[in-house]
């Protein structure tokens, strides 16, 4: 109600100003044209209207260019924004409508290396996660991100691509350095790597995974997602526990793609 009567009073008060202001300097124009007739005649009359005129006119012009600028920008800003949110609403319904588990990667299709039972992440040999990362998609291109699940299909980690070419420059830095055809991730697992969420590479690669339930929404899985800091993937279980077997997987990738208007 309030915005209300400060609009209406702004409108008020503009109408006042320009009404008040154009007919002060027409009657001042006027007075300027008696004037000048009173005191020289009527040629003199004649050119001080036309000196009037030529003054007031193009002040006039401005003064309601001004005003009609001003009102039509502000009913196109608000339009514009109405838009927007609509926009923004038809977004979110329809990520609200959508379940995530017709929009995630079946697990079966997922780029993955499985670890035996009895062993670890750290455990699995560098050698496998390079000739993975060599391994086409299914676009045709190299993967870019590489999840790991332990013998009870639970996904465990996922590295990035950025990731592993950040643990690789570590290692070649290790005395003696990082061998990839015979070292394991142990070797490089606990180097330092500092971020909001972690310390460590094992820090940062088992702690950016978020989890949803099968029955939930892409906006249960987008919220998710953006409740862990430097989270872009999320996995799919049964009710959401992060100790379920993977069921799927959705990246923030997909979720910008699902988000666009």
């Amino acid at each position: 109600m309030a915005n209300e009567t400060d609009a209406g009073f702004r409108g008020r008060l503009s109408l006042y100003l320009v009404v008040g202001s154009a007919g002060g300097v027409i009657a001042l124009g006027a007075i300027v044209i008696i004037a000048a007739a009173y005191g020289g005649g009527a040629t003199a009359a004649k050119e001080a209207a036309q000196l009037v005129l030529s003054s007031l006119l193009p002040l006039l012009g401005t003064w309601v260019g001004t005003v009609l600028a001003y009102y039509y920008s502000k009913e196109n800003f608000e339009a514009a924004t109405r838009g927007q949110q609509d926009l923004v609403r038809s977004v979110v319904q329809r990520l609200q409508s959508t379940n995530v588990a017709d929009k995630m990667m079946p697990a079966a299709s997922v780029f993955k290396i499985a670890i035996p039972a009895g062993q670890a992440l750290k455990d699995v040999a560098l050698q496998a996660v390079s000739d993975m990362y060599e391994t086409p998609g299914g676009n045709g291109q190299k993967i870019s991100r590489l999840l790991f699940v332990n013998d009870k299909g639970v996904c465990v980690a996922i590295i990035h691509r950025s990731i592993w070419l950040e643990m690789l420059n570590a290692g070649a830095k290790l005395t003696p350095p990082l061998d990839v055809t015979r070292d394991t991730l142990e070797k490089v697992l606990g180097e330092s790597y500092p971020t909001k969420v972690s310390k460590t590479f094992e820090d940062f690669v088992t702690g950016t995974l978020a989890h949803v339930a099968q029955n939930k929404t892409v906006a249960d899985a987008k919220s998710a997602m953006e409740s862990i800091p430097l989270c872009q993937d999320v996995i799919v279980t049964q009710s959401g526990s992060d100790k379920e077997p993977m069921l799927g997987w959705i990246s923030n990738v997909d979720i910008a793609r699902l988000s666009q208007a």
